[in-house]
């Protein structure tokens, strides 16, 4: 609950964004938890539909290619993308072991101004056991490469194969350290048609429960967003039409909410605060989910746009919890 997350929610302009879907494309290999057109219930677009939709559009703040591996296209693919309408600033998503410095000048030259990093893990064993064929020195190495040309959010995934609570705070706090402030995260998810599922039907995986996922990703927000970081999101998103395909995997439809609301429950049972001041807009996180059971006194503040534990601001308060995990 950062100041961005605080100023969405009380109802300011969010940016404008023309997503596009490209699953798979530009993956070199499958990992093992993923099917990206049950994911996204997309297929591989038409190029010439997209230029054709997007020539008659004005008010758009950014052009995001979602899914796939965006560098791993083969560059007169990737150049024809980033061509169309150049005047847009461009958003992309990749992983951390197909960017050189040939990429990254096609990348700034074709307007990308957010490489949306698919990290998933700093720990070299859940990486090799989750099928992502790269290391903790290739991150750094990518990191370094990016930073100072890119805005870069970096994606990270708990309840991987071989993972642990430990070993998902640790990415959060490596990455902080390495200068990235703004993170997706979710928890694992167990989709039909993909190598996880195999192993889960082996008994060599389990999956985390929705209280496991949702008190790990919570620290990790907090430890993200005491550090002046940012999570814009948490969880998935799944299409309606596409929940048939879960298989198994702490899924929720308000994930995000729902560890925003226990990131206050554990801020309240920590520090024994007595008392919460909330601006209305804040109802769902700071009373949602069992909260309103919690031993305090509630004040809901009509024009405040903050939330107070025992007058300490939320920011204060992740600060204080963040030393303590």
């Amino acid at each position: 609950m950062n100041q961005v997350e605080l100023k969405e929610k009380a109802g300011e302009r969010k940016p404008k964004i023309f997503p596009v879907f490209l699953p798979n494309l530009g993956c070199k290999t499958r990992c093992v938890y993923c099917n990206q057109v049950i994911m996204t219930g997309e297929t591989i677009p038409n190029i010439g539909k997209i230029a054709e939709e997007l020539s008659s559009v004005n008010q758009i703040d950014e052009i995001a290619f979602y899914g796939g591996t965006f560098t791993g296209l083969n560059l007169e693919l990737m150049e024809k993308l980033l061509s169309i309408r150049p005047d847009i600033p461009k958003r992309i998503s990749t992983r951390p072991d197909v960017i050189d410095e040939n990429i990254v000048e096609i990348l700034k030259r074709g307007n990308v101004k957010t490489i949306e990093l698919g990290i998933e893990s700093i720990d070299d064993e859940v990486l090799f056991y989750s099928g992502r064929n790269y290391s903790r020195l290739d991150i750094f190495k990518t990191i370094s490469l990016l930073k100072g040309n890119f805005e870069i959010v970096a994606h990270l995934m708990t309840g991987l194969p071989k993972d642990s609570k430990e070993k998902d705070l640790e990415s959060v706090r490596l990455l902080i350290n390495e200068g990235i402030k703004i993170f997706r995260i979710h928890p694992t998810i167990v989709f039909r048609n993909t190598e996880l599922e195999e192993l889960l039907e082996k008994g060599q995986y389990k999956p985390q429960t929705l209280e496991e996922a949702t008190i790990v990703v919570a620290e990790m927000v907090v430890i993200a967003e005491a550090n002046n970081g940012k999570v814009i999101r948490i969880g998935y998103h799944i299409p309606q039409s596409q929940l048939r395909f879960v298989v198994a995997g702490p899924y929720h439809p308000s994930f995000g909410d729902l560890v925003r609301s226990r990131i206050i429950r554990m801020i309240v049972e920590r520090f024994e605060v007595k008392h919460i001041a909330y601006g209305r807009r804040f109802t769902s996180w700071v009373k949602g989910y069992g909260n309103e059971k919690l031993q305090v006194k509630f004040l809901e503040l009509a024009e405040e746009e903050n939330i107070f534990f025992d007058g300490i601001p939320l920011s204060e308060m992740l600060k204080k919890y963040s030393a303590v995990i």
